[in-house]
């Protein structure tokens, strides 16, 4: 299957939320909380980053999405800019073809031409390694909240470019409830 990879236009919103939906729903199970309002409160937000949000798209269907967002890793230095990937989805009638794994790679590209110096991303092990990501612990790096730390990740984007850093993660206020917790 041919799919191109592109930055988001505000007029694939509704196809995208729609390919979150189908990536992160569960049949049976009544989510407090969805991706795709994530995505959105992002996207109403001045966080949100259009050359960080990209699509794949064939034949004019978005087929999957993958978003970055600024963080902070704040430490016992001074607090460090990094990205957070979160989330990548793809369409559950195209997941097992490579597409989140062509539109990692295009982020990860995308945020080096930036001049980003290193993303965070909580997740599956097996597959974030597979772009160099490390668990975060290896430069102290962690979280305030109950979340397996062995399920967090860092990459750097430049040489060197997390030495010296640590600290626990800080998303940017749309990651957090009204009452200041993680999402």
């Amino acid at each position: 299957m041919n799919y191109l990879i592109r930055k988001e236009k505000s007029q694939d919103y509704p196809k995208v939320r729609e390919v979150i939906k189908s990536a992160f729903s569960r049949e049976g199970k009544d989510l407090v909380f969805n991706e795709w309002v994530l995505v959105e409160k992002i996207r109403e937000s001045e966080y949100y980053i259009n050359d960080l949000s990209l699509v794949a798209e064939a034949e004019g269907e978005i087929l999957g999405h993958i978003m970055f967002t600024p963080m902070k890793i704040e430490g016992d230095s001074i607090p460090f800019d990094s990205l957070a990937l979160a989330p990548v989805a793809v369409h559950k009638d195209f997941q097992k073809r490579g597409i989140g794994k062509h539109l990692v790679r295009a982020g990860i590209e995308n945020a080096k031409n930036l001049g980003f110096k290193s993303i965070i991303v909580m997740g599956d092990p097996e597959y974030y390694t597979k772009f160099g990501f490390e668990k975060a612990s290896k430069w102290k790096i962690g979280t305030t909240n109950d979340f397996n730390d062995n399920c967090l990740f860092a990459l750097e984007l430049v040489e060197k470019g997390l030495v010296g850093v640590s600290g626990i993660i800080e998303y940017c206020p749309p990651f957090y409830n009204e009452k200041g917790e993680l999402i």
